[in-house]
């Protein structure tokens, strides 16, 4: 522990900003500027490299960078106070969700958050452990071996089963083609440079006709799923909740478009990511056998080679910090960006109102001022008694933070764990050797190509049903 507390002793204070030096980047050509946007994570490790932790950049979109947990914090936890989302970067997700949760400001976000934080909240997640448990038994139950997979495709596959069924009551079987193909578009088009000609769906450009038709598939899509459930539909999914909510005010409920942008966002946002993570997982534990090899231990001592059960979830703490080690290195929500709602002084430099600020959730987790050899895969920095844990929580934001952290994050965790150990009691999981590791920074982070493996199916260890002794 001594070479890490020296390490640590170099380190900088995560509490404390670091004040503006006055960095500017200047324009470049436009041509030059829109060719950096095409790799944006890379754009911003070089922006960090060359001008520190805060930058200000004037080109084609106007912003400052800043790559401290001090200044992420404070950008995070004054949302709604000094910042909102009325960014150039979120009017294009507008364009694609709406006025859902993900993008709706003030008091109409508040009363969206305590429309759906039920379902999110406490002992409420742990009544979708079942479904997630099942799902998860039957895709290995499906899965070949003795043949090259792309895990990639099925863990989203299977993410959007688990949202389909927990959120709305419907597997989405026969259409997750569909929806996938929808995701994929809504991608693209959210990672587009925010310039104003190509933002304004109007204008008939080849990805705002791709948009506007997925969309039109979609709201036919929720129709049908409407009048599907609205007779007999459960109340305790999202999508009963939405269908009777109230107004406390007019008494009146969700119209149409309200109704359409929230499903949609939850549909997207509810798989997209998660399924993203899920692959990154196996990215990893592919190149860290070892460590693969102390979560299977853990899940055979834990489980003592019965079925999984929900109670167990909480002693999976090996998982626990492989997840974060993975969100860690590979955010699948890899970027975030605010407006400044008024004048405002941040790290010495007073932003005018409008002015845009944006961080790289790829960069600040890799910071080697506030982590250890932050390009490896190192679990065991997030175990709580490992001195590095010291860090600020600011360090790592996977989920965001604030007033607007991610209102899923509990159910995402307790989805990925139930897959993870699912996987590794049924399968050895080996990387394809042919496979093409590349970076894909699009809305989310993701594999370029997926991720090919073989699988190989383990033989399982026999358990006596108590009862029957």
């Amino acid at each position: 522990m001594t070479d890490i507390k020296m390490q640590q002793d170099k380190q900088s204070d995560p509490a404390k900003a670091p004040d503006f030096t006055g960095s500017l980047v200047s324009a470049r050509p436009f041509w030059q500027q829109l060719k950096m946007l095409t790799n944006p994570p890379l754009f911003f490790e070089k922006l960090i490299a060359r001008y520190g932790d805060y930058v200000r950049y004037r080109g084609v979109v106007n912003f400052h960078l800043v790559n401290h947990p001090a200044l992420v914090g404070r950008v995070l936890r004054e949302t709604h106070r000094n910042f909102d989302k009325a960014t150039p970067i979120y009017h294009r997700f507008r364009n694609a969700f709406g006025d859902g949760l993900v993008t709706v400001e003030g008091e109409r976000w508040k009363k969206r958050r305590q429309l759906i934080q039920p379902v999110f909240k406490g002992s409420a997640i742990e009544n979708f452990f079942s479904l997630m448990r099942d799902a998860a038994d039957a895709a290995v139950d499906a899965w070949p071996t003795n043949t090259v997979f792309n895990i990639a495709d099925e863990m989203d596959h299977l993410a959007l089963t688990v949202a389909g069924r927990s959120f709305f009551g419907h597997a989405f079987d026969e259409s997750s083609e569909d929806i996938r193909r929808w995701t994929d578009v809504i991608n693209r088009y959210c990672a587009l440079p925010p310039l104003s000609i190509i933002s304004n769906p109007k204008v008939p450009t080849p990805m705002n006709l791709k948009l506007r038709g997925v969309l039109g598939e979609y709201d036919q899509f929720l129709g049908r799923l409407i009048r599907e459930r609205t007779e007999g539909f459960a109340n305790d999914d999202l999508l009963g909740i939405l269908l009777n909510t109230m107004d406390e005010e007019t008494g009146e409920g969700l119209n149409p478009k309200d109704l359409a942008e929230e499903v949609l966002g939850m549909l997207i946002a509810g798989h997209e990511t998660t399924g993203k993570a899920l692959t990154w997982i196996w990215y990893e534990l592919n190149r860290h056998p070892e460590v693969e090899k102390a979560l299977r231990e853990e899940i055979e001592t834990v489980t003592g080679g019965g079925p999984l059960k929900v109670e167990h979830l909480k002693e999976l703490r090996k998982i626990t910090m492989v997840i974060e080690e993975t969100l860690r290195l590979h955010p699948p929500a890899w970027f975030e960006n605010r407006n400044t709602l008024e004048d405002i002084e941040l790290g010495g430099e007073v932003l005018p109102k409008g002015t845009m600020v944006v961080f790289s959730r790829y960069s600040l987790q890799r910071h080697p001022d506030f982590w250890i050899d932050p390009e490896m895969f190192k679990p065991e920095r997030f175990d709580p008694e490992h001195p590095e844990n010291e860090h600020n929580r600011h360090a790592s934001v996977p989920f965001g933070g604030g007033p607007r952290v991610c209102i899923g994050r509990h159910f995402a965790m307790m989805e990925i764990k139930v897959v993870v150990a699912t996987v590794l009691r049924h399968f050895q999981v080996v990387v394809d050797s042919s496979d093409q590791h590349e970076m894909c920074a699009r809305m989310t982070m993701a594999p370029r190509h997926g991720l090919r493996v073989h699988l190989t199916r383990r033989k399982q260890k026999q358990q006596a049903d108590p009862g029957l002794s």
